[in-house]
This record gives C-alpha cells, sequence and structure tokens, in this order.
C-alpha cells in the first residue's frame, strides 16, 4: 500500500471561548488514487484529557460520579427529562499545560471524589468523537479504598456539584449488560474491569 498524502491548505480559529472552535480545509490521497477535492470542516478543540475508573477490589465496589452536563441538556429538555442532563460517569477531566496525565488522575481523582491515587494502570487512550472534535482521552484505572471517599465533592471555583456514586460489582455489571448508562467512558471503562481486567485475574487463578 501506498503511503497517505495529506495537504492542510488553511486553519482559521472561528470562536475561542471557553473551548475553540477551528475552520480547517485539507485534502487527502484517495485509496484508488489521486488527491480527494477541498474537505472543509468545523472542529471543537478540547485538547487532551484524562478518564479515570476507580474500583475497589477488597470490597468489589466500582466509584463513579454523578453531575449534571451540559452536553446532555439540549436532548434531556428534548425528552421532557430533565434528569437525563445528570450522567453517571468515570472521574475524569482536562490536562491542564504542563501537566502529565498520571498527574491529572490523581488531581481530578482527588477533587472529584476525595480519593487518594497511589497506583495507576493505564488502559488505552482513544478519540471519542474523530468526526468533528480533536479531543484525546487517557484512560486509567486505579484500586482504591471504597470506604475513604466523600459522598459529594466537587470545585465550588468550577461551580461543580458532584454526587459520588458506589455500585457494587454486581449491580454495576448489571447495569453495564442492561444498557443502563449513556456515557461511551463508561461502557469502555467497566468493559475492561469486567471483562478484562477481573477476567485475566479469575483466569490466574
Amino acid at each position: 500500500m501506498s503511503s497517505k498524502q495529506l495537504t492542510v491548505q488553511a486553519t482559521n480559529t472561528v470562536f475561542q471561548g471557553y473551548f475553540q472552535l477551528k475552520n480547517i480545509k485539507f485534502t487527502h490521497s484517495l485509496y484508488q488514487g489521486g488527491q480527494s477535492g477541498v474537505v472543509e470542516r468545523e472542529v471543537f478543540c478540547r485538547g487532551e484529557a484524562v478518564v479515570v475508573l476507580l474500583y475497589d477490589l477488597a470490597n468489589q465496589k466500582v466509584v463513579l460520579v454523578e453531575q449534571c452536563r451540559a452536553g446532555a441538556i439540549e436532548n434531556a429538555i428534548k425528552k421532557n427529562d430533565i434528569n437525563q442532563a445528570w450522567l453517571i460517569e468515570p472521574v475524569a477531566g482536562m490536562i491542564d499545560f504542563g501537566e502529565e496525565p498520571t498527574q491529572a488522575c490523581i488531581r481530578e481523582a482527588k477533587e472529584e471524589t476525595g480519593a487518594d491515587v497511589y497506583e495507576l494502570e493505564y488502559i488505552n487512550q482513544f478519540y471519542p468523537s474523530p468526526g468533528a472534535c480533536d479531543e484525546i482521552l487517557h484512560l486509567y484505572a486505579s484500586n482504591i479504598d471504597s470506604n475513604k471517599v466523600d459522598r459529594h465533592a466537587g470545585l465550588d471555583a468550577e461551580n461543580e456539584d458532584i454526587r459520588v456514586l458506589i455500585l457494587s460489582f454486581e449491580e454495576a455489571k448489571n447495569r453495564l449488560l442492561a444498557g443502563r448508562f449513556n456515557v461511551a467512558t463508561t461502557y469502555m471503562a467497566l468493559q475492561w474491569l469486567f471483562f478484562q481486567k477481573l477476567a485475566d485475574r479469575n483466569n490466574q487463578r
């Protein structure tokens, strides 16, 4: 297979607020030969973030967080159910400038649950929505003591209001299999836990 080619013709910032929106024009090589026409897209620029699944192996618990999410508000109103604006997810947050992903994991876990994280297991990194967003998520997990987390958390300066949700392994797995979560990172993290991490552990016994 011949090497792929990509030419960026122009990149312009069309909006700068809490996040950034850019317009990009580019051409690329085609699988069957030749070059594409000029492709023009708007890209939502979020940068890089971490996702941290906190679980308690000794007590068979998973620690998740629930909060109101801006991206879910419009759909919740359309469905006439504002409760759908509150989503259940693993701990997550943006990586600050000059910060390593593992440092962001430790900081976010403390801010969102009060948990002290000492060891992190790297799972993978991925684009959650590459058709329109440049965000890269770094997924990690950490075995913690669920008895030492807060019940409510969040930074007042960022208007965060977080409920810390502790589920048994059984309940979390049942919710997962029943399709009761609606956030991609929740599915990815829990599938890793139940069908990879714990499966490998059981196979080693």
